[in-house]
């Protein structure tokens, strides 16, 4: 009666990870593993028994593999991306938090080992959980299989992002160009703050015209300069930009 109930319970298991991801598991013991996380495994389990049963090399696996099936999905998707916007996407869909909620979304927990914890199961966990599984398909199923998996899983979450700000430094330098063909100069310095949290003070100049600004990095202060400099001269009566 036991091994009936347990193996109604694996069935079960299987059936539910089939309608989330489109892959039915055929080896329930990788499911397992892909599932069980280190943390619902004790303490004092020793180091090699862990790394058999918990999902923490699937993980590291499954991390690599969702970036590149993501990649090539939106390559596929979104033609009028460039670069900028694709990574923009890669970055949001393949956070751990937006990991976290595919996990909550198709109920992926429910079917899971994890420790109880008192304030719930962290974010990083939810989304480890979500790669493990995604590497155990891989391994079973292949390239296709993964594929099929990632798309069913984030498809709900799958958006635009929104169109990068546009950077001061560029409509300044078409504009330098344009008008005095040659490019600005720019000086820019660390001024202060710490090693986590560095301030920069660059300053910018062309035709006669000067313009600073401070930012966190240097590309940060450059833009705020350029950003001043497009101000100054449409006030001073330069040709506007």
């Amino acid at each position: 009666m036991a091994d009936e109930i347990a193996r109604a319970a694996r069935e079960e298991r299987r059936a539910a990870i089939a309608v989330m991801t489109g892959h039915l598991m055929q080896d329930d013991d990788l499911l397992t593993q892909a599932l069980t996380h280190a943390s619902s495994l004790g303490a004092n389990l020793p180091a090699e028994s862990k790394r058999a049963l918990a999902n923490e090399r699937l993980e590291f696996l499954g991390d690599a593999l969702l970036g590149a099936a993501l990649c090539e999905w939106f390559y596929e998707r979104y033609p009028q991306l460039d670069e900028g916007g694709l990574s923009r996407l890669k970055s949001r869909l393949g956070s751990r938090m937006l990991l976290a909620e595919v996990c909550d979304a198709v109920g992926l927990l429910t079917w899971c080992k994890t420790a109880n914890l008192p304030g719930g199961i962290p974010v990083s966990v939810r989304a480890n959980l979500v790669e493990g599984l995604l590497a155990a398909i891989y391994l079973e199923g292949g390239w296709p299989a993964l594929c099929r998996a990632v798309r069913r899983l984030f498809e709900a979450h799958m958006e635009l992002p929104p169109p990068a700000e546009p950077d001061p430094r560029l409509a300044l330098q078409s504009w330098c160009l344009e008008h005095h063909r040659r490019l600005p100069d720019y000086l820019c310095e660390r001024c202060g703050g710490t090693d986590h949290a560095p301030e920069f003070l660059a300053q910018v100049s062309i035709n006669g015209h000067s313009a600073s600004g401070t930012g966190t990095s240097r590309r940060r202060a450059e833009a705020a300069a350029a950003s001043a400099l497009l101000v100054l001269v449409a006030v001073t009566g330069d040709p506007a930009p």
